[in-house]
């Protein structure tokens, strides 16, 4: 509780505030995002949302009726940088430039890699995603604070988070903050449709070309791949193609499911989601990556022949 007190103080002692979060964007990164964005805003802060990539499109109902910013957009002196939902520094998605000249860089958390990277740092392990910090934060500032639109936000990045309540992750404290954003008559609706039922049909063709690439590995290990050529062929973006590798582990008797997915020639994005007894996020630190002990990721730059062969023969090493 200290370090959210020291956060919080350092929220109401300063009016410019940046927000960011890691590339890539999903439902916990905007979440936790928009919804501390609105929540400053009820506190009358300047805050500016800065995530310089694309932004997939499923999530847009969250987004839609704010600015974001680009880091070459910002111009702004005497602002606090807050990150969220990103366990490195270096995969904050805005430039080295808003980082160096930020008066302080409020780091707020989930993930088991994170090194406590910011001058105030509030990382919790055992929150079920960053939008449940958020969550508590801005209880602890005004617990009227929170309304259906921050609920909204807060309750997309829950369920993506934690799988619609089914990973290990999920805690009574979820549950808890579920109830609690219902009775604020969030539109629980729409966001289920948004993120689960209302999939364009090139969406749906790129996943059943990706699910025919499909490789099991000594009973224990499934892999997917996404290429570069499927991204073109499907006409759809890097960022809009998520999810895939829950297909993988799902499979009966598969302990570790992997997702290849080639962003470049040489640049290959690797999604690792396990069962049960694997500690993912060991295999991801392997490769310069991190994230959560069932669901970690890395990015590596080689072609993505050889980025399979390495992961996968790290992987054996585990299963």
């Amino acid at each position: 509780m200290m370090r959210m007190n020291n956060i919080i103080k350092a929220i109401m002692g300063s009016d410019n505030f940046i927000i960011t979060s890691h590339y890539s964007p999903d439902g916990d990164n905007l979440g936790s995002s928009i919804g501390l964005y609105y929540g400053l805003k009820k506190l009358n802060k300047k805050v500016i949302f800065v995530l310089d990539d694309t932004l997939p499109k499923n999530l847009s109902f969250l987004y839609e009726d704010i600015k974001i910013y680009k880091s070459e957009e910002i111009d702004i002196d005497d602002y606090i940088l807050i990150s969220l939902d990103c366990g490195d520094k270096d995969r904050l998605c805005c430039s080295e430039e808003i980082k160096k000249n930020c008066k302080m860089l409020i780091n707020i958390d989930h993930h088991k890699s994170n090194d406590n990277y910011g001058d105030l740092n509030y990382v919790d392990f055992e929150a079920s995603s960053t939008c449940e910090i958020i969550y508590d934060l801005l209880n602890n500032i005004d617990k009227k604070i929170i309304d259906k639109k921050i609920g909204n936000c807060l309750y997309t990045g829950l369920i993506t988070d934690t799988g619609n309540f089914m990973y290990s992750n999920t805690n009574s404290s979820s549950f808890i903050m579920a109830s609690n954003l219902l009775k604020l008559e969030i539109d629980k609706e729409n966001i289920i449709k948004n993120l689960y039922q209302n999939n364009p049909l090139n969406y749906v063709k790129i996943l059943g070309d990706t699910l025919n690439t499909l490789e099991v590995i000594e009973e224990k290990i499934a892999t997917i791949d996404l290429t570069c050529e499927m991204f073109k062929k499907n006409a759809i973006s890097f960022n809009d193609a998520d999810g895939f590798v829950n297909y993988a582990r799902d499979i009966k008797g598969v302990e570790v499911g992997i997702l290849f997915k080639q962003k470049e020639s040489n640049l290959v994005k690797v999604s690792l989601r396990s069962k049960s007894y694997v500690d993912v996020s060991e295999i991801a630190r392997k490769f310069g990556g991190g994230g959560h002990i069932k669901a970690s990721g890395c990015t590596i730059k080689n072609s993505l022949e050889n980025v399979k062969e390495m992961v996968i023969k790290e992987v054996l090493e585990h299963v």
